[in-house]
C-alpha cells in the first residue's frame, strides 16, 4: 500500500515533535527539585557612560511557596500581569499595580490554566491550556473576569506567541519547538512555518515591525535573531553563549539577558543608533532577594525602561 508523501512543511512540524522530546525530558530533569518561583521588580536608570544601566533595591511582587511566573508590564508600565497557582491547582493571570503594591485576579477559571499574558490598552492575551482547540491564545478585556475571545486563528497548539498589532501574530508552537506566523485575518498552518528549534522567549518589535526570537542551532550556538514577516528574511543579531534562552528588550534598543547571576546588556545599532559592540557587557552581579531564592530566570524591561522584573527560583518550601 503506498505511503502518503507529507508536505515539506509538515516534516519540519512533525519531525520537531520527535526531537522536542527529547529538549522536554530535559527541560523537566532541570526542573527536579525547583520549589517555585517568586517575581521582584528592581528600579533601573539609564547611564551615559558603562555599564549604561544601573539597578536599584528590589521590590517584592511576591514571596511564596507556589508558581508565581512569566511577569509582563503592561502597555503603560504601570501594572505587571503574571501567571500564579495562588488559587489553587490551576493558574489564573494576575495584575501587580506598582504605585500601590496590590494584587488583583484577571481570571479565575479552576479547570483552566492561563500562562504568558500581556496587557495592551485595549486587552489581556494569555495562553490557555485547556479547552478547545486544545493550548491555544485567548485575549479579554482588561477588566476583571471578562469573557474571554479566540486571539488566534490558529489550531497549532501554542506555548508562547508575540502580536505586532494590525500585522500578525508569531507563535511558538508546543510539543514541536518551531514557529509560525498568522498575519492579521488568515489562521497559520503547516503554510506558515517560519522557522524550527527555536526557543520560548519572542517579542513584537514595532519600530521595525520585526519580530526577535531565539534559534538553537545545530552547531551549538543559540542566536537571539530578527523575523521580518514582510519579506520573510532572518537577521541573526548576537549569541547568548551559556546564558538564558529568555531575554528582553528595552523600547530603545537594549537587549538583556543573565548569564547565571550576571545581568548583561547590548545595544542593537539600528534601534540605538550607536555604535554595536562585540559582546555582551555586564550590568550587575544579582544578589539573592531572600535566603529562599537562589537563582533567576526570565525577565522583563518596562516600556520606559525604569524597571525590570526578575523572576527568582526558589530553593526551598518555606513560606
Amino acid at each position: 500500500m503506498p505511503t502518503k508523501k507529507l508536505k515539506s512543511n509538515q516534516y519540519h512540524y512533525f519531525g520537531n515533535i520527535l526531537r522536542a522530546g527529547v529538549w522536554l525530558l530535559a527541560g523537566m530533569a532541570a526542573q527536579v527539585g525547583a520549589a517555585g518561583y517568586d517575581i521582584w521588580l528592581y528600579p533601573l536608570a539609564k547611564l551615559e557612560k558603562a555599564p549604561h544601566w544601573r539597578l536599584g533595591e528590589p521590590i517584592k511582587v511576591s514571596d511564596r511557596a507556589g508558581y508565581d511566573n512569566q511577569a509582563a508590564f503592561s502597555f503603560d508600565g504601570k501594572q505587571l500581569v503574571f501567571a500564579s497557582d495562588r488559587a489553587g491547582s490551576h493558574n489564573d493571570i494576575y495584575r501587580f499595580d506598582i504605585a500601590t503594591g496590590r494584587i488583583d485576579a484577571l481570571t479565575h477559571t479552576p479547570e483552566i490554566s492561563e500562562y504568558s499574558p500581556q496587557l495592551t490598552a485595549h486587552a489581556l492575551t494569555y495562553v490557555a491550556e485547556q479547552g478547545v482547540p486544545h493550548q491555544s491564545i485567548w485575549q479579554q478585556s482588561p477588566s476583571e473576569q471578562a469573557s474571554p475571545q479566540r486571539a488566534v486563528a490558529s489550531l497549532i497548539p501554542a506555548g508562547y506567541y508575540a502580536k505586532l498589532e494590525g500585522l500578525g501574530t508569531l507563535i511558538w508552537a508546543r510539543y514541536a519547538y518551531s514557529l509560525y506566523y498568522e498575519p492579521e485575518g488568515e489562521q497559520a498552518d503547516e503554510r506558515h512555518f517560519v522557522i524550527n528549534n527555536a526557543g520560548r522567549s519572542l517579542h513584537a518589535l514595532p519600530s521595525l515591525k520585526q519580530f526577535s526570537y531565539l534559534h538553537k542551532r545545530i552547531d551549538g550556538e543559540r542566536v537571539i535573531s530578527l523575523f521580518d514577516p514582510h519579506t520573510g528574511s532572518h537577521t541573526p543579531l548576537i549569541d547568548v553563549g551559556q546564558g538564558s534562552e529568555d531575554y528582553a528588550w528595552s523600547s530603545d534598543g537594549w537587549l538583556f539577558n543573565l548569564d547565571g547571576l550576571n545581568l548583561r546588556t547590548w545595544p542593537y545599532g539600528p534601534i540605538t543608533k550607536g555604535t554595536p559592540l562585540a559582546s555582551w557587557q555586564g550590568v550587575s552581579t544579582l544578589t539573592p532577594p531572600s535566603s529562599h531564592h537562589h537563582q533567576p530566570s526570565r525577565i522583563a524591561i518596562s516600556p520606559k525602561g525604569n524597571f525590570i522584573a526578575i523572576t527568582w527560583q526558589r530553593k526551598d518550601t518555606d513560606q
